[in-house]
């Protein structure tokens, strides 16, 4: 099956405002903790893994256990990687 490439011509920008303002900064904030809260739960699934294995009971209990542990440390100031992200995200462009 051959599908064509999409032509410049045919991809109209989406209407209302997408991508025309300037991120809030709470809606930064909100996804730089975001992403150090999945950053956290990778290092902590990494580290943790042995600890939680035994069959599907203990997969849930260990996800959810991950999860609450890396929302609290990064809603808590975590690893930092947060405000650097909304640091650099927030920058104004010249």
């Amino acid at each position: 099956m051959h599908t064509p490439p999409i032509a410049a011509s045919t991809v109209r920008p989406v209407p209302g405002e997408l991508g025309t303002k300037e991120p809030r900064p709470q809606d930064l904030e909100k996804a730089a903790q975001q992403f150090e809260s999945i950053l956290v739960r990778q290092f902590l699934t990494e580290s943790m893994g042995s600890l939680l294995e035994g069959g599907a009971t203990g997969e849930v209990f260990g996800y959810l256990l991950t999860d609450s542990l890396a929302n609290s440390i990064s809603q808590s100031g975590g690893l930092g990687v947060s405000s650097v992200i909304q640091a650099q995200l927030g920058e104004k462009k010249p």
